[in-house]
């Protein structure tokens, strides 16, 4: 059932992706596997570089992203895919690798079809301010929160603040050493000679 939703969405993206199915269709005939935590899709890699539902053939390779790599890839972006585990054929993997860093969804391109040019940029372009002012704000808020449980609530300690405390307990620490040896000299004497 993945397979049949995944497999269109990628091939989408794929001729979006300049190239994408020239280097695929090096691998014609390949079998793989992508997954994404406890989510997988096997497929196989056809004569024109496009992926269609795998059969009972080997699998050449498999890929295993974290289960958070789709959360972490809106972030992270290609960093992501250096988590990844690969198991079987190392070319095939490499281009796999090269091809899905290079995967990009082309929104507008999409809605223009639907809506029109000049409507799709807009749409698009409204709604990549309105995701750098959520990230924008939510940045904030976590500044402001770290910020009044550090100064007001005094639930967080500025790091600042545990250095020049660290340097104190080394300064007591060194001056209780000093003094200690003081008075073992002064100890010493202090003793009657026999």
């Amino acid at each position: 059932m993945l397979a049949t939703a995944a497999l269109p969405v990628l091939n989408h993206l794929l001729d979006q992706a300049p190239g994408a199915h020239a280097r695929l269709a090096r691998h014609a005939g390949a079998q793989a596997r992508l997954e994404l935590g406890a989510l997988g899709v096997a497929f196989r890699v056809g004569e024109d570089g496009r992926l269609a539902a795998a059969s009972d053939e080997p699998l050449a390779v498999t890929l295993r992203l974290p289960a958070d790599a789709a959360l972490r890839l809106v972030h992270e972006g290609d960093a992501v895919l250096r988590d990844a585990r690969i198991e079987g054929d190392a070319a095939l993997a490499e281009t796999l690798g090269q091809v899905l860093r290079g995967l990009r969804w082309d929104a507008a391109e999409d809605l223009s079809r639907l809506i029109g040019d000049a409507a799709a940029e807009r749409v698009v372009g409204g709604a990549r301010a309105a995701w750098a002012g959520g990230r924008d704000l939510g940045a904030r808020l976590a500044a402001s929160a770290s910020e009044y449980a550090a100064d007001e609530a005094h639930l967080l300690v500025r790091p600042a603040a545990t250095a020049a405390f660290a340097d104190e307990v080394d300064t007591l620490r060194d001056d209780l050493a000093r003094l200690q040896k003081r008075l073992e000299l002064l100890e010493r004497k202090a003793q009657p000679i026999r």
